[in-house]
C-alpha cells in the first residue's frame, strides 16, 4: 500500500502541475496581449484558446510520458488526460467567449 500510495500522490501532483500549466498559459497569454496593448479581432479571440490547447497537447504528449516521475503505465494515461482537460478548459473560454460576446477590457 505504501508504494501505491506515494504513486498516487506523485499522479495527483503531476496533474495538478498540468492543471496549473493550463490556467497560467491562459491568464499569461492574456496579460501578456494587455501588457503590450495588443487587441485581437474577434475571430482571433475566439481562437486563442484553441490554438493554446493545441500547444499544450503537444508539450504534454512530449514531456509526460518521457518524464521519469511516474510509473510507465500511468504516463500515457496522464497525458491524455492532461490533453482532454486541455481541450476542455480551452474550449471552455473560447465557448464563453463566443456566447455572450466578447468585451474589450
Amino acid at each position: 500500500m505504501g508504494a501505491f500510495h506515494g504513486e498516487g500522490i506523485t499522479m495527483a501532483a503531476v496533474l495538478a502541475g498540468g492543471l496549473i500549466m493550463i490556467w497560467l498559459a491562459l491568464s499569461g497569454a492574456r496579460a501578456l496581449l494587455a501588457a503590450l496593448s495588443v487587441t485581437l479581432h474577434r475571430p482571433a479571440r475566439l481562437a486563442a484558446p484553441l490554438l493554446l490547447a493545441a500547444l499544450e497537447t503537444l508539450l504534454f504528449l512530449l514531456a509526460v510520458p518521457a518524464g521519469t516521475l511516474l510509473p510507465e503505465p500511468q504516463r500515457w494515461p496522464l497525458a491524455w488526460t492532461l490533453v482532454a482537460l486541455a481541450w476542455l478548459i480551452n474550449g471552455a473560454v473560447s465557448l464563453r467567449l463566443w456566447r455572450v460576446g466578447i468585451t474589450a477590457r
